[in-house]
């Protein structure tokens, strides 16, 4: 979880339409799972991290669990939302194609397996199989990344194949699929963003508690 790259919503793994009963109950949570005792998550953050994760929460709190802060809080959020969508695209370089000779075969398409360069998806959505494809392509087992991030192993095959039942609650989640984005050569708050959205959406359908 890197607190500064999210809102303050995101902070307490909340969305902007949650209660205040809903802000209390994830404001206790995130304080017990990021104390510097937590077993949860002494091997993904340093001391440093953790308490900078724990004064990002309690400025949530302060902000979302105050009627007035929080509607100005919400302005401002939909006004820079609205400001992203108006921003202009960048400019997309011009692709000049090469010639081909008569009757030549074009020369075959070569897969570019640096891992200098991200893997993104072509619709954007970071799932278990989109993140399983992008180590399969980089040639990194699964242990090599358990023993590397000090995750269990039996998590990350749970990710790869969106096992969601199988998951940690969100706030463990978050911490897990930044140092496996991280691992991958990934854009950790894409991956996360993206992989918790499904994750929030199959623990919302109907039936489940």
């Amino acid at each position: 979880m890197n607190a500064t790259d999210t809102n303050l919503y995101e902070v307490l793994e909340l969305i902007d339409a949650a209660t205040s009963q809903d802000i209390d109950r994830a404001y206790r949570i995130a304080r017990a799972t990021y104390q510097p005792a937590s077993t949860a998550t002494y091997s993904l953050f340093s001391d440093d991290e953790n308490a900078e994760i724990l004064q990002r929460i309690e400025e949530a709190y302060a902000v979302l669990s105050d009627p007035r802060m929080r509607r100005e809080y919400d302005a401002r959020l939909r006004r820079d939302r609205a400001s992203r969508h108006t921003a202009p695209p960048s400019a997309a370089p011009k692709m000049v194609a090469l010639p081909v000779r008569e009757n030549e075969p074009p020369a075959p398409s070569v897969p570019d397996y640096s891992l200098d360069e991200p893997d993104e998806p072509d619709d954007g959505v970071y799932d278990g199989p989109a993140l399983r494809r992008v180590r399969i392509r980089h040639g990194i087992e699964l242990d090599e990344i358990s023993a590397r991030t000090k995750i269990n192993e039996s998590h990350l095959s749970a990710i790869e194949q969106n096992r969601y039942d199988h998951l940690p609650a969100g706030v463990y989640l978050r911490g897990f699929l930044r140092e496996f984005a991280k691992c991958l050569k990934l854009d950790p708050k894409a991956v996360t963003e993206s992989y918790m959205a499904l994750f929030i959406a199959h623990d919302r359908r109907p039936g489940r508690a």
